[in-house]
């Protein structure tokens, strides 16, 4: 698939002055790709956006020194991808101080400003998070006997995804216990049908589903009960989410609005959103 660059040129300096002023110490991508063959697999999603996110990540460490980059092929080293917990590409790994977070997918549209607040996480060793939370994540990794899987689907027209995102990826890099995989699921159709995907963003926690937006203290409180074996969901004042739509739906509502005259509902999987 074709498309323009994944951080378009003009645009490169914004992002590389936001990570000089605030990117603190090391961060390594990795990313996994996949050379799809010519032959129609029905038994998984392909990587539609494998291309981009290699494109992405190789632009996004060329305007940092503190950013380096390995790429990797998810079939040529399928035992490495296996001691990292990669399933599925396209996949990117965040590594910073020893903590960090997988995410999956292309990180564009609503996404990327979040996205790349993780790196900083990363780079920091730390996120800025309130200081009550920070001690109830000290208090689940003294709770937690094994490391706490989290799955959360999001998708790059969704504020409330990438507010989530934003949480989660500093909650990851505040825990040594957690383990976060966030994927873009608009594009991956089959897995969205297989987990009967109707909203986003879903938290997926120890099986148990949690839909919808996460602030600080809901989501520390809510990993409190789970350590302390009680998975009841915290109630929160609202459950804020969007309709699932994958990459097409969401290309042609866009395409519609557009049409329409009015301004799209949905931005394009591909776009970039710059941080603040």
């Amino acid at each position: 698939m074709a498309e323009e660059s994944p951080i378009p040129r003009e645009q490169r300096p914004v992002v590389a002055q936001y990570l000089a002023q605030r990117l603190a110490g090391p961060v390594a991508l990795e990313v996994w790709t996949r050379r799809e063959s010519a032959l129609v697999r029905t038994d998984r999603d392909p990587c539609a956006f494998c291309e981009q996110v290699g494109a992405a990540a190789r632009q996004l460490a060329s305007l940092h020194s503190l950013i380096s980059l390995t790429r990797y092929d998810l079939d040529a080293h399928a035992d490495r991808a296996r001691e990292a917990g990669v399933e599925r590409p396209p996949a990117t790994v965040v590594r910073g101080h020893g903590r960090g977070f997988r995410f999956t997918g292309l990180w564009s549209g609503l996404l990327f400003p979040a996205f790349v607040d993780g790196l900083l996480f990363a780079g920091a060793g730390a996120a800025p998070l309130r200081e009550d939370t920070v001690a109830a994540l000290a208090a689940l990794d003294g709770a937690l006997a094994d490391d706490l899987a989290i799955e959360l689907l999001v998708a790059p027209y969704d504020p409330y995804s990438a507010h989530t995102l934003r949480v989660a990826e500093a909650f990851a890099v505040a825990s040594r216990r957690l383990r976060l995989e966030a994927i873009e699921v608009s594009e991956f159709p089959r897995l969205a049908e297989a987990r009967m995907l109707t909203e986003v963003p879903l938290l997926t926690i120890g099986g148990r589903r949690y839909p919808g937006a996460w602030d600080e203290p809901d989501l520390a409180e809510q990993l409190r009960r789970i350590a302390a074996g009680d998975d009841e969901p915290v109630v929160r004042e609202r459950v804020l989410t969007s309709p699932y739509l994958t990459v097409e739906q969401a290309r042609r509502m866009g395409a519609q609005a557009e049409g329409a005259g009015g301004a799209s509902p949905a931005a394009p999987p591909g776009g970039l959103v710059l941080p603040r």
